[in-house]
């Protein structure tokens, strides 16, 4: 027995006790990655959990009795999402069609946001999280994750979308997803949407920036609504009140000249609804995320989000590897001044 589940995976059952040279090869490297001898009603599978173009080569006696390479054509692929991020998922969607096309097999998904994406992608089969797909040739967790056997290459070093690009086993390419929207939300005169919050300090932005942004865009007509589902006070600026489909936020995104944000889910759901976003984010390298109007500088400390010497601490809201705890701490967001984003404001 031989699947792809979590990685390459042979099963020898039966009661006649024999032995079995299995071996699991790399066929693009040409090597191979695990070689081991099994009896009956024994297992063996690599540590590798992404991609790989796997041969199976079973040995019996000096002959070869299997030698399966890697076909998934019409066969049932499953692909788990196992970030709850918005961003994360926006970021990592589109090369679900991309590994289906290229395999020519039926894949079955999963992830936390499925109602943005199941009636735009009729060609994949959406389940909720945690639920059992049964008859299974592979299944793939896309997963943010520094275990070098569940992602390739250190995930903070590289741009956002190739983590799936690499756990697929696709070339990177920057890809938009289908997201669902109705756009239903009216509004009477030039509107400006922003997001002024983020998962983390080291992405915040300062609230006297903010405020001045704000007031600069209400002295030129524009009316300005904050779509953040935590309500930050500003003066001039609209709240839109929560809504966890996110149908109301793609609504008045979608009706917006652009939009402001940090590195953050709702920049990735603005991109994604082609809407031009202008991002502040110094903390990550100007390759991390997607292409935009970007508000950086580099002239402070920068960038450390995607050094391979810093791995981000989610429980530490103040981490700053350099910095924390001196008068540095957050320089990145905080060196940026209003002036410096109201410059790359796409204004008419």
């Amino acid at each position: 027995m031989f699947h792809f589940v979590d990685g390459a995976f042979v099963e020898i059952k039966g009661p006649i006790k024999t032995s079995y040279v299995v071996r699991f090869i790399d066929q693009d490297k040409r090597e191979v990655v695990y070689e081991t001898t099994l009896s009956n009603n024994t297992w063996a599978r690599p540590n590798i959990e992404y991609f790989v173009n796997w041969q199976i080569e079973v040995v019996k006696n000096g002959k070869v009795i299997l030698d399966h390479k890697y076909d998934a054509t019409d066969k049932n692929v499953f692909i788990a999402f196992e970030s709850g991020s918005l961003g994360d998922t926006i970021a990592y969607m589109p090369h679900v069609l991309e590994f289906k096309n290229k395999h020519q097999c039926n894949v079955i998904v999963s992830t936390h946001y499925n109602h943005l994406f199941e009636s735009v992608y009729p060609e994949l089969k959406f389940v909720s999280p945690g639920e059992t797909v049964h008859g299974l040739y592979a299944l793939y967790r896309i997963v943010y994750s520094h275990n070098l056997n569940k992602e390739p290459v250190l995930p903070n070093t590289i741009p956002l979308q190739k983590v799936a690009c690499n756990i697929l086993g696709l070339q990177y390419k920057e890809i938009k997803p289908r997201i669902y929207n109705q756009s239903k939300y009216a509004h009477f005169s030039p509107l400006v949407t922003i997001a002024t919050n983020s998962t983390a300090g080291c992405k915040f932005w300062t609230k006297e920036g903010w405020q001045e942004v704000i007031n600069f865009l209400v002295s030129k007509g524009y009316t300005v609504l904050n779509v953040s589902k935590e309500r930050n006070e500003f003066d001039n600026c609209q709240h839109l009140d929560y809504d966890e489909t996110f149908q109301s936020t793609i609504d008045a995104i979608k009706s917006s000249e652009f939009f402001i944000g940090l590195s953050s889910g709702l920049s990735w759901l603005a991109w994604a609804l082609d809407v031009p976003v202008v991002m502040i984010a110094n903390f990550t390298e100007k390759w991390h995320e997607f292409q935009c109007i970007r508000v950086v500088n580099e002239n402070v400390c920068h960038g450390c989000w995607n050094s391979h010497l810093y791995k981000f601490d989610k429980g530490d809201w103040n981490w700053c590897p350099k910095h924390q705890g001196t008068d540095r701490q957050f320089e990145c967001m905080t060196s940026i001044s209003a002036e410096m984003v109201i410059s790359k404001l796409p204004l008419p």
